[in-house]
């Protein structure tokens, strides 16, 4: 055996004991796409529009796998043709006879080679419709979750639109002081969205504490300054 169909043989095995999933992973999921949001309200809109994301997928895929059904049943027919007529011609030159058959054989090849193609495109399908429903099954579990909490209310509620647009807002603000532009503030939410317990989201913490206090007093040294400076104003206009 050649070593590239050894090595083939060796990632087959690789990839069939230790299956990567397609979809995004739940830690992924929960922290990125929901834990960003800032309030409960904008979670479940989230949550919404995740799931009509995926159920449209899903939809396409139903789609997608019947057309490659119908393709394999067309490819099926047209061998089944070949074969009829390689058993049935009647080319009384020889030559010619042999180049039809040669043919033939080239075409029941290129057949089965786009068959086995849309088989593996049928089962690359069913990997994506399964890490879909997936992800749906994780978003419909923290919608309901959610909405334990608080009930959803409409996308344009006055109040939940103020309450978002401030909270969005002032954490964009607030990074961009903290930071003071020297880190993308978005990747700044995104380690902020991430698990009490992980090190760089303590470490960034730790980091926008420290610059916090820092600019809180350099406030207070200012407007100590201020003051000394109104007090001493006075007292000249008192001599």
């Amino acid at each position: 055996m050649s070593e590239a169909n050894l090595m083939k043989d060796e990632i087959d095995e690789l990839l069939k004991t230790n299956n990567i999933n397609q979809r995004h992973s739940y830690f992924q999921l929960k922290y990125f796409l929901i834990g960003k949001e800032p309030t409960l309200q904008s979670k479940m809109w989230q949550c919404l529009r995740e799931l009509k994301t995926r159920s449209e997928s899903l939809k396409n895929i139903v789609l997608e796998n019947d057309d490659l059904k119908d393709k394999i049943e067309i490819l099926d027919i047209s061998v089944k043709r070949i074969l009829y007529d390689m058993k049935n011609h009647k080319i009384s030159d020889e030559f010619l006879a042999e180049l039809f058959l040669k043919e033939s054989e080239i075409k029941v090849r290129q057949a089965e080679r786009q068959k086995n193609s849309l088989e593996i495109s049928i089962k690359e399908l069913a990997e994506r419709e399964r890490g879909i429903k997936e992800e749906c099954k994780f978003f419909l579990e923290v919608f309901k979750n959610l909405e334990k909490i608080e009930p959803i209310k409409h996308f344009d509620d006055l109040e939940s639109q103020k309450e978002y647009w401030h909270e969005k807002l002032s954490q964009k603000i607030n990074l961009k002081i903290l930071t003071q532009g020297s880190i993308d503030s978005e990747i700044v939410e995104t380690i902020i969205a991430l698990p009490d317990d992980v090190k760089i989201k303590q470490q960034t913490l730790q980091t926008l504490n420290l610059k916090q206090n820092e600019l809180l007093q350099k406030i207070t040294d200012t407007a100590k300054k201020f003051e000394t400076r109104n007090i001493e104003a006075q007292v000249d206009k008192g001599n």
